[in-house]
């Protein structure tokens, strides 16, 4: 079930469910919980809970609208998303006949692989987002209740004849502690950052850098990103056959979630569309795809990289340095051009990306540091319970991120 504009028509506005009285509160280990997926009307429920934590500069009616546009694009659509309810038998439903929310997230179908000493093996996962639980019942574990559930969930949600998931993977907001002990694992999360450049610094810095081109959505379409990961996870398992390799599928149909977020919220502004989706080096297939993100804040957004496109055969010689650092340059100026004051962030960067990056190093930025982060989007991923050895996780990058 989604939330449709045809939905949100049948419903009252707002939709808020009434809280419920403190002294009926089921505890959070009660066998009466349950975790179950949402109806439509208490889908748009959730929504209306969570809102205050994730509408940003947008109202009510505007993150509601932004919802039906990014559930009808092709990775969320006909039913690869899925509303999770924490909810209790015990309690008497709602006056509308919806039942009570006690905790709330979302999670998304997606494709993915699963490489060992050479062999690729494509394989379903699941994102996980939205995790939220109203401020009148924290502290009461229904939060951590929902997780230990959904963990068990997700290992057959959606397979076929008894088939089980390989994995479902979250983002972290809230430390590396909290999320591991239902099995969500955190990885290695960095990222660098370069700040915007203004048109003028742009053009004087391009021209000692190769030439690089623009990419619009439809190029995309046929930019080769996923044989690119294939070839990776081939040659990263057999150069170490005893490790086991994995990676969401960057696929268009991710770019497309991304872009139709940064094209509502762009259009909210009352600015020309961003056709601009990326850059390309067409002599060695070196690419960015990228999307603009927009925060509570001006001064917090950003130009997010999505995904950062390197041929299996590329080393991080000079010259593919030099051209990754044309690509990082054009980046930049997308992110001036946008009043994008939070710069550019690179989820993820390979050696030669940061090698590049070291080369646009400016007065202001004496230096391109690799952050660790260790509070927010920490990349944490759950096996299905079989599999015993933790996999390498390659290209945690924001294309993937829900």
């Amino acid at each position: 079930m989604s939330i449709t504009a045809s939905l949100l028509k049948s419903l009252p506005d707002p939709y808020l469910p009434p809280p419920v009285d403190s002294a009926l509160l089921p505890l959070a280990q009660s066998a009466d919980l349950t975790l179950v997926p949402a109806s439509g009307p208490e889908y748009v429920q959730t929504a209306y809970l969570n809102a205050v934590a994730w509408k940003g500069p947008l109202n009510m009616h505007q993150y509601l609208e932004r919802e039906v546009q990014l559930q009808s694009v092709a990775l969320t659509k006909d039913g690869r998303i899925t509303c999770w309810i924490l909810t209790s038998s015990a309690l008497p439903p709602n006056p509308d006949g919806t039942r009570p929310i006690l905790a709330s997230c979302e999670s998304i179908v997606m494709s993915a692989y699963i490489a060992q000493a050479g062999r690729l093996q494509r394989v379903q996962v699941h994102g996980i987002g939205s995790v939220y639980t109203r401020p009148e019942y924290r502290g009461k574990g229904y939060a951590g209740r929902m997780m230990a559930d959904l963990g068990k969930r997700l290992e057959t949600w959606q397979q076929n004849d008894g088939q089980k998931n390989a994995y479902s993977v979250l983002y972290s907001d809230i430390g590396r502690k909290y999320y591991a002990q239902f099995g969500w694992k955190p990885h290695d999360s960095t990222h660098i950052h370069l700040p915007p450049l203004e048109r003028g610094e742009y053009e004087k810095a391009a021209k000692s850098l190769p030439s690089v081109q623009d990419l619009s959505s439809e190029d995309l379409r046929n930019l080769p990103t996923v044989r690119y990961a294939e070839e990776e996870l081939q040659r990263s398992s057999t150069k170490e056959p005893e490790a086991t390799f994995t990676a969401i599928c960057p696929d268009v149909d991710h770019f497309e979630w991304h872009h139709s977020r940064e094209e509502y919220l762009t259009k909210l502004r009352g600015s020309r569309q961003p056709i601009v989706k990326g850059a390309v080096h067409r002599d060695t297939g070196l690419a960015l795809v990228w999307s603009l993100r927009y925060a509570k804040q001006p001064k917090d957004w950003q130009v997010a990289l999505l995904h950062t496109v390197i041929p299996s055969n590329i080393d991080p010689s000079e010259a593919n340095q030099q051209i990754f650092a044309a690509l990082l340059l054009r980046c930049q100026v997308e992110a001036a051009d946008w009043d994008m004051g939070g710069g550019v962030d690179i989820w993820d960067p390979s050696e030669l990306v940061v090698a590049a990056a070291q080369l646009l190093r400016t007065h202001d930025q004496p230096e391109v540091k690799v952050i660790t982060r260790d509070k927010e989007h920490i990349c944490s991923l759950r096996l299905e319970d079989s599999q015993e050895h933790d996999p390498v996780w390659i290209f945690k990058q924001e294309y993937a991120w829900c």
